[in-house]
């Protein structure tokens, strides 16, 4: 039997795990990251964690980063959540320890990948997956090999103008206006339920709430941003054409309340050919683990 490790880090605590060949993890272990630390200490801690492992039948091992990632390179290229990491050669430092080849790549690719090989999308050639949460990210997944494109940032949907008339809310600076993470991520409706209902509804969560209690400014802010991020999957369809959507993340907790507005305004825009594509919710309970194990396992295959 070959196993796969993945490395799974974020800006609080990173999570290791041995996972077979059909995904199931039979060993874990989680731990604080130490990411405000720098690379050196990362580093150091999860080598550490690494030898609680077996990991002579281990075929590769996968990092997943909180952040966009070379993938010529190996390398991260952007590193809010770990300061100091870009350009840090962990790939190469690992793997001259271990003995064991070691892949990096964006955390949301991984999942992306986790749900369209053992999740949601398996069965599908082509997946699209969006993690709908504090912001909005996005992985194309082909035949089971995540595409990432010029240094990492392939699938990568935060700045697609979905309106460009919205108000621009002090979300992050290099975001568009209109951009669908600035109008429909749980940031965004957070902010806009905070102007237009007030504290009782300055999260995502509370604009849920209220939504489903059948607060009218609550259940218009989920109508619009259901518009909006249907608006970008269209767009998605248009040029990637993908068999499925999977959507994950914090806000899909809450899919009975916007999953059908989503597919409604979705079959409204994209082309007629693509109205009969799927969009599914995530279903696997840890897509950053084991994403970030099937991450070497992709690129040996």
């Amino acid at each position: 039997m070959n196993y796969y490790v993945g490395i799974d880090l974020g800006g609080t605590n990173v999570r290791i795990a041995k996972v077979d060949e059909e995904g199931r993890i039979v060993q874990d272990v989680i731990a604080p990251s130490h990411a405000l630390e720098g690379p050196e200490k990362i580093e150091e801690n999860i080598l550490e964690l690494l030898n609680q492992f077996e990991l002579s039948d281990v075929r590769s091992i996968g990092l997943a980063i909180p952040g966009p990632v070379d993938g010529e390179k190996n390398v991260i290229t952007q590193a809010t959540n770990i300061p100091g990491c870009e350009g840090y050669p962990f790939a190469d430092n690992m793997q001259k320890v271990t003995g064991i080849p070691v892949f990096l790549d964006n955390d949301a690719n991984a999942a992306g990948l986790a749900e369209a090989v053992l999740g949601s999308g398996r069965g599908y050639n082509e997946v699209y997956f969006l993690t709908h949460s504090t912001g909005i990210g996005g992985a194309l997944v082909i035949n089971g090999k995540v595409i990432s494109g010029h240094k990492g940032y392939a699938g990568e949907v935060a700045n697609v103008i979905v309106d460009p008339d919205a108000k621009q809310y002090p979300i992050y600076a290099h975001l568009n206006k209109g951009g669908v993470e600035s109008v429909a991520s749980g940031t965004a409706i957070g902010l806009i339920g905070n102007e237009l209902i007030g504290p009782e509804g300055d999260s995502a969560r509370k604009v849920f709430v209220l939504a489903s209690e059948g607060n009218k400014i609550a259940e218009a802010i989920i109508d619009k941003m259901s518009k909006d991020f249907a608006t970008c999957l269209a767009a998605i369809s248009a040029i990637c054409a993908p068999d499925c959507f999977v959507i994950g993340g914090g806000c899909s907790h809450s899919s009975a309340l916007y999953f059908d507005k989503v597919k409604e305004y979705f079959r409204s825009m994209a082309h007629e050919g693509m109205r009969d594509v799927p969009i599914l919710k995530a279903t696997l309970s840890e897509p950053g683990v084991l994403g970030a194990a099937m991450i070497g396992k992709s690129h040996l295959n």
